[in-house]
């Protein structure tokens, strides 16, 4: 077995795998911080660029190349895999053959069951399913819960949008196309009943109003199998449901049903990838309601934020991006601090709530100013 992970008290070197969306956004906020050295791994030309222009440290090795990857992880207390769920599995190998930690922004695709394998012998913490869902969900989720009695209704909403509709999908490419299709095609794990369930993608349309704004959502994406294995018997439904501006699903079945492209899911990717913009200028969008009866009454607990782009290390940095960015280096931190750390698998649902949320990287998110957190609406009871 490896060697325990090394423990210095500054720096906390980390090594980012993948210049994408949000592990570029990492690197930039941990370079604000003098506890942690940060490096990033991607051989591409788009990585090359993309670091020179946000003058990131930048090692353009392959990440399948074993020996450089040890070289590089052999000095390192940490490794993110900022990749699609599907290349992470080679990441949490190294990890594990270096005895370092290893966090990832993975999802419950095939992937995860490899990276849980190399937890089991891991000499470092495995954190996988960093970002917002899975991730920060899961605390905020178990948070709300805890301040509810009896079997409560639990529904997770969550919508990444630009700041205003420019098509009549009223969206554009804000993260993984491969995963966002994956989400709107494949059953919707949920808890039903108080058990595991699966529901129709793109179904349950209903309508919400947030911040003075009418949105719809609709079930979409999964509950984390670790955070229903939590609370399965607990809560008598756990649902996950995207938020789009109004129209957004319509349009959606035309193209998968009407034009049948719910099979061509790689004509439909090519589409979305041509014709959809880049969206910076994004809003994210959380509001998770728990409601229980209470003395005969029915009580919701809520926790609604709206987030917009802000810059950090003089670059403009979107909300989904900044957002997840900032969950993995609060993880990370705690892993520097000691708070979390023992060797193997640490589930989300694991991490203290009152640690994560006084974070210095996530304390703007729970804070009680919209300057400071981008924030519309805080958490009441109703």
């Amino acid at each position: 077995m490896a060697e325990p992970v090394r423990q210095a008290e500054h720096p906390f070197k980390v090594v980012i795998v993948g210049a994408g969306r949000v592990g570029s956004a990492l690197a930039l906020l941990l370079r604000e911080v003098p506890e942690f050295e940060v490096v990033v791994v991607d051989p591409t030309e788009p990585a090359r660029r993309r670091m020179e222009a946000l003058d990131l440290p930048l090692a353009e090795i392959d990440p399948g190349n074993v020996a450089q990857l040890d070289r590089l992880l052999g000095q390192a207390q940490a490794v993110v895999a900022a990749l699609p769920a599907s290349a992470t599995p080679m990441v949490a190998v190294a990890a594990r053959r270096n005895g370092i930690h290893y966090l990832d922004l993975g999802d419950d695709t095939a992937g995860l069951g490899a990276v849980l394998s190399e937890a089991r012998s891991a000499a470092g913490c495995f954190v996988p399913q960093c970002g917002i869902s899975p991730g920060l969900v899961s605390q905020l989720v178990l948070d709300l819960v805890s301040r509810t009695s009896g079997m409560a209704e639990v529904d997770v909403r969550i919508g990444t949008l630009p700041r205003e509709p420019a098509n009549r999908l009223g969206y554009g490419l804000t993260w993984d196309v491969d995963a966002l299709l994956r989400e709107y095609i494949q059953p919707s794990t949920a808890l039903v009943e108080g058990r595991r369930a699966s529901l129709p993608a793109l179904s349950d349309l209903g309508r919400l109003r947030l911040g003075g704004r009418d949105y719809e959502d609709f079930v979409s994406g999964n509950i984390p199998a670790s955070l229903c294995a939590r609370l399965e018997g607990q809560v008598a439904r756990l649902t996950s449901r995207t938020i789009r501006y109004p129209g957004h699903l319509d349009y959606m079945r035309f193209l998968l049903d009407d034009l049948k492209l719910r099979g061509r899911t790689d004509l439909l990717r090519n589409l979305f990838l041509n014709a959809l913009p880049e969206i910076v200028d994004d809003r994210l969008l959380i509001s998770i309601s728990a409601t229980s009866r209470q003395d005969g009454r029915s009580v919701e607990e809520q926790f609604t934020r709206e987030v917009v782009p802000a810059q950090i290390g003089g670059s403009t940095v979107s909300a989904m991006r900044r957002t997840a960015a900032a969950h993995v280096a609060a993880v990370l931190d705690l892993l520097r601090t000691g708070v979390i750390g023992k060797p193997g698998l640490c589930a989300q649902e694991e991490i203290p709530f009152s640690a994560l949320s006084a974070n210095r990287f996530l304390s703007w998110f729970f804070a009680a100013s919209a300057e400071e957190g981008g924030l519309t609406n805080p958490r009441s009871a109703a």
